[in-house]
């Protein structure tokens, strides 16, 4: 009692998570129980017991069939997945240790202040202690916007990065920063440039800082992740400050003006060589740019950003696509190969069943069988045999044209040509359809699904005129 309570457990929740599948199977083993029925007419009690009992053990075969190959093939696809671009993100973080992690890139900021002594008296309560005079030094900071105007240019060129057995969206960048600075002040202080790197872990190569077109790496100092200048300043000082360097990342690069300023006169301009414009994709906050152009060679873009006189808090970059995983073509039509086997294999009960073909229950079974390892077989020979398309060459297309012979050989006549075309719809056409096309996915189920039905109606429709002509099973 307990066992078939869970028959019909799992049969429930089967039929509210495919209930198409779900259909079409119920109608295959309906056909099997309304034959063995059709064929106990007139016939003794016996006679009907037997023939009852003989439809009630073929559906117990072909559930307990359907359920151990649907069982093999998701197991088959759980390999596939496992050893064939398999995103992690154990994987995903050991490739941002390794190569580099998402790079944040915030803009340069820029400090003027000054020391100055002040004097404080403490007075006591009681009155005849004298007040205590301290000094100490305070610093001031000078208000102003010190940005005239800021040149950047990125170029960011994608360079993916394998780990186990997926391919992450690695990039290596070349970033060219230019400010022109002017001190808003009219006294002389203390200036402290402070340029945030974009990533704790990131390698930062040929780093160049220049100001009025000297080097000043010799007075840079790294703290907490940023580099500091510093330098006294007088009043009317202006500079030309350049910061070069190139890096590496994972994922997308992504440029924010933190501090609240007016952002006058800037311009970014993001080249991306190997990135064309349909393929573009932009990190959560980004505004969109100003202007995109096209390269002259079409394979990539180059992303202009322009401000003047601006208040944003708005990121501007760029994030990268997912890579072509290895065995994208195989893992995708593989995925639909269930669904494809749940088709086919009810198209082969209604067809057999209907076409009064002897054994046609043991016929489905072993050709269910054959189909669901010709599907494991294309994908342990995807990595010997060229992909998915040699592999479908090889494996496939013999085992579905084979499978259509059989049937045109078992049911003689219209009936099975019209049988012989079912290996080559529901097993191959419709999982490659599917797979490749995961945009209609459900458009071309619903089609298999109608080509089903339509099926069964024409082999009811003549179903009188071949009673008398085939076997019993």
């Amino acid at each position: 009692m307990e066992i078939i309570q869970e028959l019909i457990a799992a049969g429930r929740s089967y039929g509210e998570r495919e209930p198409t599948l779900t259909l079409a199977f119920a109608g295959a083993l309906a056909a099997v129980l309304g034959m063995a029925a059709w064929r106990a007419r007139g016939q003794s009690w016996a006679g009907r017991g037997a023939q009852l009992g003989w439809g009630l053990l073929a559906v117990v075969m072909l559930v307990g069939t359907a359920g151990v190959l649907k069982r093999y093939l998701n197991r088959e696809l759980a390999e596939f997945c496992r050893t064939h671009g398999r995103v992690s993100e154990a994987n995903y973080n050991a490739v941002q240790a390794i190569w580099g992690p998402e790079q944040n890139q915030q803009e340069l900021t820029v400090e003027f202040g000054y020391d100055e002594e002040v004097t404080e008296r403490v007075e006591f309560e009681d009155p005849s202690k004298p007040a205590l005079i301290k000094k100490k030094i305070e610093h001031r900071t000078v208000p102003g916007n010190p940005f005239e105007s800021a040149r950047h240019e990125v170029t960011v060129r994608q360079n993916p990065r394998k780990k186990g057995s997926a391919i992450y969206p690695g990039y290596e960048t070349d970033c060219r920063f230019t400010y022109k600075l002017q001190y808003p002040g009219n006294r002389d202080v203390k200036a402290a440039l402070r340029f945030p790197l974009p990533g704790g872990m990131m390698v930062c190569n040929e780093l160049a800082v220049n100001l009025n077109g000297a080097s000043v790496l010799g007075q840079l100092q790294v703290n907490n992740g940023a580099l500091l200048l510093e330098l006294p300043v007088t009043a009317g000082w202006g500079a030309d400050l350049e910061i070069k360097f190139k890096s590496r990342g994972v994922a997308y690069w992504y440029f924010q003006v933190t501090e609240a300023r007016v952002i006058r006169d800037f311009l970014l301009t993001l080249h991306l060589p190997d990135l064309p414009k349909e393929k573009l994709n932009y990190p959560e906050g980004c505004m969109t740019p100003t202007e995109i152009t096209g390269t002259a060679d079409g394979r990539g873009c180059d992303l202009t950003y322009r401000l003047g006189n601006a208040v944003s808090a708005k990121g501007m970059g760029i994030a990268l696509s997912q890579p072509p995983q290895p065995g994208k073509t195989m893992n995708a039509v593989l995925s639909e190969a269930s669904t494809a086997w749940t088709l086919l294999f009810a198209a082969l009960v209604i067809g057999l069943t209907l076409a009064g073909a002897r054994n046609a229950a043991l016929i489905c079974i072993l050709m269910g069988v054959a189909m669901a390892f010709g599907y494991g077989l294309l994908g342990n020979f995807h990595d010997i045999a060229f992909g998915f398309w040699g592999s479908a060459t090889i494996i496939l297309l013999p085992l579905l044209l084979a499978l259509g012979w059989g049937l045109q050989r078992i049911v003689p006549g219209c009936t099975g040509k019209l049988l012989a075309l079912a290996p080559l719809v529901f097993g191959g056409l419709y999982p490659s359809l599917a797979g490749l096309d995961a945009d209609r996915q459900a458009l071309y189920l619903n089609v298999s699904a109608f080509a089903l039905l339509a099926l069964t109606a024409w082999l009811l429709a003549r179903r009188p005129d071949t009673a008398s002509t085939t076997a019993p099973a």
